[in-house]
Order: C-alpha cells, then structure tokens, then sequence
C-alpha cells in the first residue's frame, strides 16, 4: 500500500478481478474503487472501472468485497450482459 491503495483480488464468475481502493478519497466521504480484469465485466466493456462510493466510515476489504461483489452480480442480470454472455458462447461465422 505505497499508493495509499489497499488490493485484494476477486474471484467472480471465473474471471479474476482486481480490486484496489482507499476510504476516504483525497479526504472525501468517498471511496474510490478500481476494477482490473483481463475480461469484459458487467460494468465495463475494457476490463477497467474507477468507480466512487460514498461512505460513513472507513473501507474495510470485507466491505468493498461484498459492495463489489454485490454490484456485479446486480450488472450481470441486465439484458446487456445476458447478450453478451450468450454472443460468446457461440463462435462468430465471419471472424
């Protein structure tokens, strides 16, 4: 944590996330949250997501980890994601 950032990473859906945050962002009421995968998720079509939550209190991993894991399960029912999911599950005939 030389950045002021603490890390953990994610197991969800098969695909590993990076999760990197800090509480009170430049002495806000705010978390800032960082998402780092090698895959599309939910809430991003790059893999990358700088997301801002606010907060009471200080982040703790468990917190971040079920607000994470919380916002991506609540992403993944979307009519977007289910398209996605179901158009790479089938092979593209003009690749």
């Amino acid at each position: 944590m030389t950045d002021g950032y603490h890390r953990f990473d994610l197991i969800w859906c098969d695909r590993v996330v990076s999760v990197a945050y800090q509480a009170h962002w430049l002495n806000s009421n705010h978390w800032h949250i960082e998402l780092r995968c090698a895959e599309r998720l939910p809430v991003t079509g790059t893999g990358y997501r700088s997301h801002f939550v606010p907060c009471a209190e200080d982040a703790h991993e468990a917190d971040v980890r079920e607000l994470v894991e919380s916002w991506l399960n609540a992403a993944a029912e979307t009519d977007a994601w289910q398209t996605h999911l179901e158009a790479s599950r089938q092979p593209d005939l003009f690749d």
